[in-house]
């Protein structure tokens, strides 16, 4: 009996899928048949029923479950505190939401480089919602992105937070006085679409006013956001830390709006994930991030 062998058979019993288990072990199907057949050879006793196209584990292969997930989580756990950094090898995919990937993304990316030579890094923008769903997926190992989630069947880890705010071009002359969200309606509106964690916060923010609120624009990248605040075409709410330069050449200025509480960043990987890479990947990514600390050292992740 070997971990591979366990390894193999946790992700099919996981997954519910042999094909699925290969993908996300970087294997063919065809060697994790062959682990398992290795496995149920060395117990004398068959995992699965191949009588039927589903996978379905037999009474031997439900008993033998939590003991493999004890041995694979020993195993993550000897190798991620003891192991030396450039032991690692093998792939890693990364979710990353788009205020991460223009800020202190280029610094993550250059100390795993430093210290996990053998590890190769993909990278993956998209807004938080596309990031999750490919978290519960499988086709990412790694998420850094905004927001407070559900944490069932996730670990997670704050990372921060950000300070956004309402931001419009001066071509607007929308002036210093306070906006409540009644009168910001009325300006044009430029948005991200709904698998954006900022879209929620958006709904809600104008909810809390009573008003609705109606998008001029909605788009999938901040950056094409503030091209457009930058255009006059409408205000839109933005993280103030990039684009400090815009407010500082008067090509923005900042709202005076009703508060709006700071983003927290969190890294979220799938309590199920055993490779201690990914747990490894999660501790850096909090060292790295600059984003502001909460004052009192907790977290605002429930």
């Amino acid at each position: 009996m070997s971990l591979q062998q366990l390894e193999a058979f946790f992700w099919v019993m996981h997954l519910g899928s042999f094909s699925k288990a290969a993908q996300h072990l970087f294997i063919t199907q065809t060697t994790v048949s062959m682990r398992i057949k290795e496995l149920e050879s060395g117990l004398g006793a068959l995992l699965f029923d191949r009588s039927t196209r589903t996978v379905r584990a037999t009474a031997v292969g439900i008993e033998l479950m939590p003991y493999a997930q004890r041995m694979l989580d020993l195993h993550s756990e000897i190798k991620q505190k003891i192991a030396s950094p450039d032991s690692f090898s093998g792939q890693i995919r990364i979710g990353v939401a788009e205020v991460v990937s223009i800020t202190w993304l280029p610094r993550f990316i250059e100390m795993v480089s430093a210290d996990y030579p053998k590890v190769r890094m993909e990278i993956d923008q998209a807004l938080t919602g596309e990031l999750m769903e490919s978290l519960r997926k499988g086709s990412i190992d790694l998420v850094l992105a905004p927001g407070r989630v559900p944490t069932e069947h996730l670990n997670t880890s704050s990372l921060g937070c950000v300070q956004f705010a309402w931001m419009a071009s001066p071509a607007l002359q929308l002036g210093d006085q306070i906006l409540e969200p009644a009168a910001l309606a009325k300006s044009p509106i430029v948005g991200l679409t709904q698998e954006s964690y900022h879209h929620l916060e958006i709904e809600d923010w104008f909810r809390r006013g009573n008003v609705r609120c109606h998008y001029k624009i909605r788009c999938k990248s901040m950056a094409v956001a503030a091209s457009m605040v930058i255009a006059g075409m409408g205000v839109s709410y933005l993280p103030l830390r990039c684009y400090k330069e815009e407010i500082d050449r008067t090509q923005m200025q900042v709202l005076n709006t009703a508060p709006i509480a700071p983003v927290e960043f969190i890294s979220a990987f799938s309590s199920n994930e055993l490779d201690p890479l990914t747990i490894r990947m999660a501790d850096l990514a909090k060292q790295v991030s600059d984003f502001e600390q909460l004052n009192d050292g907790s977290s605002l992740v429930h």
